[in-house]
């Protein structure tokens, strides 16, 4: 079988420095492309470099994080102004608003600004785009209402309202399940109300499950898990989220 990360922090030095390590052990686990996502300008040239490196499995993602949305720059506008030109730049994320980790009021705007200069850029260039946006569901939801995107959108690691939910989708809108559904019941939703066909699998790595760093090793595991959930076999899961990755960076 074969599975996707579509979402995963390989620029994060606990994959960087052990990548050669990391790569031969996902290919031997069936990991055929994993989404490589950026949270700044440090993280976003390493997705490139690597997608270099290893052009038939990483996809490398540009942008930054709204955890780091208040120091965003001129210099960095500039300088994501031509790097999502780049041909390996092939995804636009991680991006979006977090009105739950981070609890100062006072940066949301700055986020705002930060989303939308990014949202423009794939509106632009018919990007592809990964959006983060915990606790910010409603506002995320207005604001891609005002633009025109021809690239598809992924939201990452879904745990909002599901009135929200069904709007998104309605958007046509791909979401990425993680490990969490397990024990998250909100994330579980997307299970139940999305469409097989717009379902993707992610590790977020190397943020910890159950412990331990998460990493695309997982998704074998994932793909079991949501085939049970689905009462489908595991191959089918499978199958169908390379499909859907497919559709969803094309």
């Amino acid at each position: 079988m074969k599975f996707i990360d579509c979402h995963c922090h390989i620029a994060e030095n606990f994959f960087y420095k052990k990548m050669d390590f990391f790569v031969n052990e996902w290919d031997k686990l069936g990991i055929k492309k994993i989404g490589a996502m950026a949270t700044n300008p440090k993280s976003t040239k390493r997705n490139l470099e690597l997608a270099s490196k290893y052009p038939d499995l990483f996809i490398a993602g540009v942008g930054r994080h709204p955890w780091g949305a208040h120091k965003f720059t001129i210099e960095e506008r500039e300088s994501f102004e031509k790097i999502v030109c780049d041909s390996r730049a092939e995804i636009i994320g991680e991006i979006g608003l977090d009105h739950y980790f981070v609890k100062e009021k006072e940066k949301y705007p700055q986020q705002k600004i930060v989303l939308e200069f990014f949202l423009e850029l794939a509106q632009k260039y018919s990007k592809p785009v990964m959006l983060h946006m915990t606790g910010a569901e409603n506002d995320i939801l207005d604001i891609l209402t005002t633009f025109q995107l021809e690239g598809n959108i992924c939201c990452h690691w879904y745990s909002g309202p599901i009135d929200v939910l069904r709007k998104l989708s309605d958007l046509g809108c791909y979401f990425s399940i993680n490990p969490a559904f397990l024990r998250s019941k909100n994330h579980r939703n997307v299970l139940k109300f999305v469409s097989k066909e717009k379902l993707l699998t992610e590790s977020d790595g190397p943020v910890k499950f159950q412990g331990e760093p998460g990493s695309p090793s997982l998704m074998p595991y994932l793909c079991e898990k949501i085939a049970e959930e689905l009462k489908i076999t595991t191959e089918d899961v499978s199958n169908q989220i390379f499909l859907n990755y497919q559709a969803y960076k094309k």
